[in-house]
């Protein structure tokens, strides 16, 4: 039987060893996503503050879309914008059946269900997507308008 000091400078190994692997594994971890983790090869996925997405909102042939529920479209929504409501039964057939050869600018209140839209677009093939942080309320919140007019036909 091994004395009682050998025993614990085994375990100190034991474990010192263990940690050091674990910590080799998570160094070599992603920290962020990169493009080859992206469904399309060189996609685009991000997530953009109110002045960059203003900026591609300029661009032409963007697709601007709002994923809000009918409530909240109600209460205004960013001047020519798309709507397919997040809780639809088949929102991710709509978000499919989209224009791949367009970027995509979504939006919802909060930046949350937009995220995932996001997700769900560059999934369903969509080289280009890119959600609006902070939703319509960081937009309001850096004074910009909303407006109350029917939403845009996708074409």
């Amino acid at each position: 039987m091994k004395p009682l000091s050998t025993l614990k400078t085994s375990l100190w190994i034991a474990l010192v060893l263990t940690a050091a692997t674990g910590l080799a594994a998570c160094s070599n971890a992603p920290t962020e996503p990169t493009a080859q983790s992206a469904a399309v090869q060189g996609a685009v996925a991000k997530d953009v503050k109110v002045a960059e997405f203003q900026t591609l909102m300029a661009r032409e042939g963007a697709l601007l879309l709002d994923v809000r529920s009918d409530g909240e479209w109600a209460e205004g929504h960013l001047e020519g914008a798309a709507y397919i409501p997040f809780a639809s039964a088949d929102f991710n057939q709509q978000l499919a059946a989209l224009p791949k050869d367009r970027p995509v600018l979504v939006y919802c209140a909060s930046g949350g269900r937009s995220a995932k839209a996001m997700q769900a677009l560059n999934a369903a093939g969509h080289p280009e997507v890119y959600n609006l942080l902070g939703g319509i309320r960081a937009w309001q919140g850096a004074g910009n308008a909303v407006v109350h007019t029917e939403p845009v036909e996708i074409q």
